[in-house]
């Protein structure tokens, strides 16, 4: 009778994958600092288009599916480190939100990535090439 051995092969490759550096953290005191057009999404697929202009401008667009685009569009200033002001003067997705100040706070700043926190709700967005 035979016996069959099984054959182990171990393959290498030339060493440890090498670790990917987390993006660097960049400033983020200025309006110029974030400013840009920014696109992001959500678990139940709307769209969220976010520009801000220096000096003082902020631009979001919501796109809800069969709800429709609304606009909410207003100013946008430092108010602490990393933390803005923003007060809607247009605000067709929350009318309750138009004159109100609201703090904008920049949990992360990459350049290429914003994550923002706004009240309860955070989103982080990317630079729209």
């Amino acid at each position: 009778m035979r016996r069959i051995w099984p054959l182990v092969v171990l393959a290498a490759c030339g060493g440890p994958q090498a670790k990917k550096q987390a993006p660097v953290e960049m400033p983020a005191e200025k309006v110029s600092d974030l400013a840009g057009v920014w696109v992001t999404s959500d678990d139940m697929d709307w769209g969220y288009k976010m520009t801000i202009t220096a000096p003082s401008t902020i631009d979001v667009w919501i796109d809800r599916n069969k709800l429709g685009r609304c606009e909410q569009k207003g100013t946008i200033a430092p108010s602490s480190p990393r933390v803005f002001r923003v007060t809607y003067t247009r605000g067709e997705c929350n009318p309750q939100a138009v004159n109100v100040p609201i703090d904008l706070s920049i949990s992360s700043f990459t350049g290429n990535e914003l994550t923002v926190v706004v009240g309860d709700q955070k989103r982080t967005y990317q630079r729209s090439p």
